[in-house]
């Protein structure tokens, strides 16, 4: 299978004039062994905390947030517009005088529109076709600035902004980024109020469960939330922080699918992610549950919502030693389990292991 990644790796192959010497930043990076080229000079940025695990099992240097100017930049643009173009001038942001922008997009997921963005803002920009991928690029050459009004609308096209008349902050590109889930919604609604101790929101997006659980379980003593997405924790963290509460909620920023290590909550609540890109994958929730039954004490409770047709009730079932289903309506069912009987170590395709 071809990745744009390939494509920009043979860009950089047959591309001599472009130099690699200088200090490298690849943004939305990926693993790829041609990255080792740029050992001790390259600063990969990932908030997608799976892409940032195989970036440092590789040995690289991940930041989610960047800082200083680099003489390439890489990147990787997200497929949706705002974003894309947000991407585009965050690495103009990044690029020393003289240096060069380069990036590559899978022709399903618009690389000729964003070509022509960059084309745009930019002026001269050079491109070539591989891996069905578009690689192009542009050079930041002095007394030749890029177009600063248009690099400006892209920047606050993906800003973080308020959502929901003013009530809570969100940015493009998180799940659901500016209105409230539908199932997130209905299991709030069924969550009770004596809910306490400690406690967990497992995928927790920008916020709302938390907010929820703050408003109206007066007994918690502290809340710790979880996602992949390090984007979500600034938001998360304005949101929460508005809460009249003594709580403060612990940010971490791990991807639950890997198991949790430890046994600490009193309650999990979670609406987990069925999709990985485009693709429906229930495996994500079975693990989400799998590791709720090792985060949970004896006697802990799980909340959660899911879509009705995705098949949890048999992990539930086996994991805890009571299961119940407290509603089922408009396409959601919101389920409720006690007391982990077993520690799942980890959840495989086709098969589960204890």
């Amino acid at each position: 299978m071809s990745y744009p990644i390939d494509a920009l790796i043979y860009a950089l192959d047959v591309n001599p004039d472009i130099s690699t010497e200088g200090r490298v930043l690849f943004l939305r990076a990926q693993a790829h062994p041609a990255l080792e080229h740029f050992e001790g000079r390259l600063v990969c940025q990932q908030t997608w905390k799976p892409k940032a695990n195989l970036l440092q099992a590789a040995g690289h240097r991940v930041e989610r947030e960047v800082h200083g100017f680099f003489d390439l930049v890489l990147v990787l643009p997200d497929p949706q517009r705002d974003l894309m173009v947000a991407d585009l001038a965050r690495a103009h942001d990044h690029l020393a005088p003289g240096g060069v922008l380069m990036a590559a997009v899978h022709n399903d997921a618009g690389s000729k529109r964003c070509e022509q963005y960059l084309k745009e803002v930019a002026g001269q920009i050079t491109s070539l076709s591989k891996h069905h991928s578009r690689v192009f690029w542009a050079t930041k050459q002095e007394g030749k600035p890029w177009k600063a009004d248009l690099l400006e609308r892209w920047r606050q096209g993906a800003a973080m902004r308020r959502i929901l008349d003013g009530r809570f902050w969100s940015r493009p590109g998180l799940f659901n980024w500016d209105r409230i889930d539908e199932g997130s919604a209905l299991l709030a609604k069924h969550l009770p109020e004596t809910i306490s101790g400690n406690v967990a929101d497992f995928g927790c997006g920008w916020g709302f469960l938390s907010d929820h659980l703050l408003r109206h379980c007066h007994d918690i003593d502290t809340l710790d939330i979880y996602d992949a997405d390090g984007d979500c924790f600034e938001c998360a963290r304005r949101n929460l922080g508005l809460v009249p509460t003594k709580v403060k909620a612990h940010p971490h920023w791990q991807d639950i699918t890997t198991g949790f290590e430890r046994t600490k909550f009193d309650a999990v609540v979670m609406n987990p992610p069925f999709h990985e890109g485009k693709e429906a994958d229930p495996l994500i929730g079975l693990k989400f549950i799998a590791a709720a039954a090792q985060a949970l004490r004896p006697g802990g409770q799980l909340w959660l919502v899911a879509n009705r047709q995705l098949p949890y009730e048999n992990l539930l079932t086996e994991a805890f030693s009571q299961m119940d289903k407290i509603v089922e309506t408009g396409g959601f069912k919101v389920l409720h389990a006690q007391n982990p009987i077993v520690q799942p170590t980890y959840v495989r395709r086709g098969k589960r292991r204890r």
